[in-house]
């Protein structure tokens, strides 16, 4: 039995229609979401077990379906109606991923997540990162930082974010933290703006980590970046949590490694030297970003609709790009390099 969850925006309702059409015509038993306004068999999550979770939104919705799963380690298979970095299927190819599934032609990838406590209460358990901060921005933040009961600094500044390696291209990235890739068993510690100069560090993920002495204006902590708490302890444990994520993966070139490792790979430039700028512009995010629409590219380029046209056309007449129809829009096309 699959269980159908989507994020309530418009292009992820209609891409949800789809899956649940597919499912339909690959006589798939499948459960929806209660929130979901598509005709079915209606159910809320908790009230029976699923082999599969399917999540149809954003990383945003990625991230906050892995905290109400909580404890629950249901495989998870996410599609993304745009651009995502943890969906591991787009609305042109969750048919042949499903189709996968079906033949159980997949594996599950295990991802660590994390939990905070203060004054016997706990966080929702975090994909991504949680992070200590000052309710009022600006503000400076004083703490202890404690690990396996030994202190390991003393500091005053923005805050504190403590990192999964899937988190560790979020918002620690972004504060000058490590990439970490692969999974292995390790967590990143990042100062912002540091008084003291700190600098990022990387523990093994068995590390019991204090922070005390906490004083600011009204500390908060941050999940994932979405769920904020009120600190109301001058001490807080952060560990690792004993309930992983688990997300079905297809091979590596889907992993999030690979589409870091993409990133980094530089691009030849005799074959691009001289074409005009927008096309360069328009190649270099489609290798980042692997599949996208002609809007999907305007969105990401800020170039004019007209300017996108004519690259696109160059792009495809140069061979360095190609074009193939859109699963469920036969009027749009998909672009990849």
């Amino acid at each position: 039995m699959y269980f159908i969850t989507s994020k309530p925006d418009r292009e992820s309702l209609e891409l949800a229609k789809n899956v649940v059409g597919f499912l339909r015509e690959s006589k798939v038993k499948y459960a929806l979401g209660k929130n979901i306004p598509i005709t079915g068999n209606k159910k809320e999550l908790n009230e029976f077990d699923c082999e599969l979770l399917v999540a149809v939104g954003d990383d945003r919705f990625i991230l906050e379906t892995f905290r109400k799963l909580d404890k629950k380690q249901i495989p998870l298979f996410a599609i993304s109606p745009n651009q995502s970095f943890l969906a591991q299927a787009n609305s042109t190819n969750f048919k042949y991923y499903i189709s996968l599934i079906k033949r159980n032609k997949y594996e599950i990838s295990k991802r660590s997540r994390l939990a905070a406590s203060f004054n016997e209460a706990s966080s929702p358990i975090a994909l991504n990162d949680i992070g200590l901060f000052s309710y009022k921005s600006a503000s400076l933040l004083k703490y202890n930082l404690i690990l396996n009961d030994n202190i390991f600094w003393k500091d005053m500044g923005d805050g504190l974010v403590v990192a999964t390696p899937t988190g560790s291209t979020g918002y620690s990235l972004s504060a000058g933290g490590p990439i970490i890739l692969d999974e292995p068993n390790i967590l990143t510690l990042t100062p912002i703006s540091s008084m003291e100069k700190h600098s990022s560090i990387v523990i093994s993920d068995k590390t019991k980590i204090k922070i005390d002495g906490i004083e600011g204006y009204n500390p908060i902590l941050i999940v994932d970046g979405e769920v904020r708490i009120p600190v109301k302890s001058r001490e807080i444990l952060i560990e690792k949590s004993p309930y992983n994520a688990n997300f079905i993966v297809f091979s590596k070139e889907y992993s999030l490694e690979s589409r870091l490792k993409k990133r980094s790979v530089k691009v030849n430039i005799n074959k691009l030297r001289d074409l005009p700028a927008s096309s360069k512009l328009i190649y270099k995010i489609l290798q980042h970003e692997s599949s996208m629409t002609q809007k999907e590219i305007i969105n990401a380029s800020l170039l004019p609709d007209r300017t996108v046209r004519y690259s696109i056309e160059v792009l495809l007449r140069k061979g360095l790009i190609s074009s193939q129809p859109h699963f469920s829009d036969a009027r749009q096309a998909v672009y990849s390099v």
